[in-house]
This record gives C-alpha cells, structure tokens and sequence, in this order.
C-alpha cells in the first residue's frame, strides 16, 4: 500500500515539474517583434504568463518568438556563502572551545556576534556575485526562429544585367 502512495506522489511531483517552470524575470519577444519584459515568469505548454508592473499579463506561445529568463541567482550564492561561512564559524567554534576563545579575550557571545557579522558579510558577497552572473538565457523558442527562414533569395533581371540574383539575410533582435 504505501509503494502505491508513494507511486502516485512520485507521479503527480513528476507532472508539475514538467508541465510548468517559473523564473525570476522573464524577457518576451513577440512575433511582430515586440519586446516585454516582466517578473515572476511562468511558462506551462500553452502559455507564458509574467507580471509587469501591477498587471498580470498572459500570451499564447503561439504568439511568442522568444523568450529569455533569468534564473534569481543571488539567492542561491547568498545561501551558499553565508551557509558556508556559518559552518566553518561554528567549527571552529567547536575546535576552539572555551578555552581557546579565553586565549583571544573572547566570550561565547562576543564570538557569536563576530560570526553574524562574517556570516552577514559573506551572504552579501554572495548575494553581488550571483546578482553579476544572472545573464538571460533563451528558455524557449518559437517556431519562426529556424535560420533558414531569415533567408532572402530573388531573381530579377533589368536593362543592365541579364539575371540579377540576390541573397539577403535578415537577423534575428
């Protein structure tokens, strides 16, 4: 019995994950080449849905030519420095044991409150590098986007030349 509910949760965590994906801040680009940008991006198999300003704002992936995301990053480098940086506070914490901080002139609260402020410092560190390294990525393209299509190909003729071929490309936004 529980391998049966354990089963249908696996199924149904399965199907929320790829049915939808939710990004921090989305850039769309339309087909008739206008660009939007939003936060709190969710994209499902039919749509994209994002918020700009005080306005929800949903459109058809039918209409949609590109659409780029970022991934909110500095959360994740502030959790992960400060959480790293709280770890190595509290082991050394430990290694040095009261009578190590006695040897600094430290109490328990002052070496506390020195490793809020590293933790604090660390977090915010974190928080800038993954702030810088948070580019757009492309997230989902729409059909029209295939480079064969942003070729131009005519043949002409005028009083000058007998054929005229031309070959233009047009390039994507």
């Amino acid at each position: 019995m529980t391998k049966i509910i354990i089963g249908f949760i696996f199924v149904f965590l399965n199907i929320g994950i790829t049915h939808a994906q939710e990004y921090n801040k989305v850039k769309v680009i339309l087909k008739d080449g206008v660009v939007l940008e939003g936060k709190k991006g969710f994209i499902t198999q039919e749509s994209v849905s994002f918020t700009t300003g005080t306005t929800q704002q949903t459109y058809s992936l039918y209409d949609v030519n590109l659409i780029q995301a970022k991934q909110g990053k500095a959360s994740k480098w502030a959790l992960g420095c400060g959480g790293g940086c709280l770890g190595l506070c509290i082991v050394s914490g430990i290694v040095q044991g009261s009578e190590g901080l006695a040897e600094y002139d430290l109490t328990p609260a002052t070496y506390a409150l020195g490793s809020a402020i590293w933790v604090g410092i660390c977090a915010g560190a974190g928080a800038l590098i993954g702030h810088l390294t948070d580019d757009y990525e492309t997230v989902y393209t729409g059909n029209t986007s295939s480079i064969l299509k942003n070729f131009k190909f005519s043949v002409s003729s005028n009083q000058f030349a007998k054929y005229n071929l031309t070959l233009a490309y047009k390039f994507p936004n």
